[in-house]
């Protein structure tokens, strides 16, 4: 749904757009718009105009074997499923499963060292990874309140995360030096 989202509220902001120029923002906008890769983003372009979301018009100005380039424009239908998109996922909260939660379980196989390399391997990515998400968003300051906003909470998820596994470290390390050792 929130791929369906950001189709439309980009489709809303810059349109009529052709599905190129969309890719264009989409790449430019990183990690903001990360996992809506190329032939998905096709895909709900198609379907969302099948489904009289976007208005989906010819125009023969484009070199190339096609011809002509599509531009897309939303239509009232789309804005209204737009606002409702946008509502549900402000409303809703999922918890994000990465896998983690099923890994941690198991760490009880590994000797206790060996957990603790695992886990301070996993604050090292996940610091790299906010480094990389720090540079790709830039100065947030000069997109406007509503891009701090977002770009805020994708780096406090990341900082949560991190926090989490310090803890976790710390944790493993302080019932290493109090309980027997065993393995």
């Amino acid at each position: 749904m929130h791929k369906e989202l950001m189709i439309l509220g980009l489709v809303a902001d810059f349109g009529p757009i052709t599905g190129y120029d969309l890719h264009r923002i989409v790449r430019a906008h990183g990690e903001f718009f990360t996992d809506l890769k190329k032939p998905n983003m096709y895909y709900l372009l198609e379907r969302l105009g099948k489904e009289k979301f976007l208005r989906v018009r010819a125009s023969p100005d484009a070199r190339g074997p096609r011809g002509e380039r599509i531009y897309y424009t939303l239509t009232p239908t789309g804005r209204a499923r737009f606002s409702a998109l946008l509502e549900d996922e402000i409303l809703r909260f999922d918890a994000v499963h990465t896998g983690i939660e099923v890994a941690v379980i198991f760490l009880s196989r590994v000797r206790r060292a060996t957990a603790v390399r695992y886990l301070e391997g996993r604050r090292d990515a996940i610091q790299r990874r906010r480094e990389i998400v720090t540079a790709a968003l830039g100065d947030l300051t000069k997109r406007g309140t509503l891009a701090q906003l977002s770009g805020d909470h994708l780096i406090s998820s990341i900082d949560a995360e991190l926090a989490w596994t310090i803890r976790a470290i710390a944790s493993m390390r302080k019932a290493e030096k109090r309980e027997p050792k065993h393995r």
